[in-house]
């Protein structure tokens, strides 16, 4: 019976090795038996290859002729998905910066308007309309900024760092 391994498993990239060199090189190159390597390829086993095997089986695959090396690959397929969160909270974090340093800038400029002698009441009420939108993008942006604390569930993994 055939098993269903998880796509950007490590099962599933040591069974791409193997398929190509056999379980009999793949058990000799990392020097363990093949009951070994037959469970590095199950998902539904804790044991993986140490960083050694693992590059001995992605070399012997390239050398047998495969065009990647399916354990690096399903690492760094694995590492992205880790980090996208934390990427995309600090990619809205930027976003929140920029948009309050924009409104803190209309903020300020319409307020020197509003000072200068003879100020119309409708230059006030445009400052006014501009401190408070900038007062909103400054409370989005202290929201953001606190979602990166420890505890707070944002931008964090299973070790709580952003």
């Amino acid at each position: 019976m055939t098993k269903v391994r998880a796509p950007l498993t490590f099962s599933l990239a040591i069974t791409t090795a193997v398929g190509l060199i056999g379980w009999d090189q793949a058990a000799k190159i990392t020097r363990r038996s093949k009951r070994a390597v037959r469970y590095w390829s199950e998902s539904d086993k804790a044991s993986m290859p140490t960083l050694d095997q693992a590059i001995a089986l992605d070399h012997a695959f390239m050398e047998a002729g495969g065009g990647f090396a399916p354990i690096l690959e399903s690492y760094a397929r694995q590492l992205d998905v880790a980090l996208s969160n934390t990427l995309a909270c600090r990619a809205a974090l930027a976003d929140d910066i920029a948009q309050a340093s924009l409104e803190s800038a209309g903020a300020i400029s319409s307020s020197i308007h509003a000072m200068q002698h003879g100020a119309s009441p409708t230059e006030i009420h445009h400052a006014i309309k501009e401190t408070e939108e900038a007062s909103g993008a400054y409370s989005r942006l202290l929201t953001r900024l606190r979602s990166f604390l420890p505890g707070n569930g944002a931008a964090q993994g299973k070790s709580g760092v952003v």
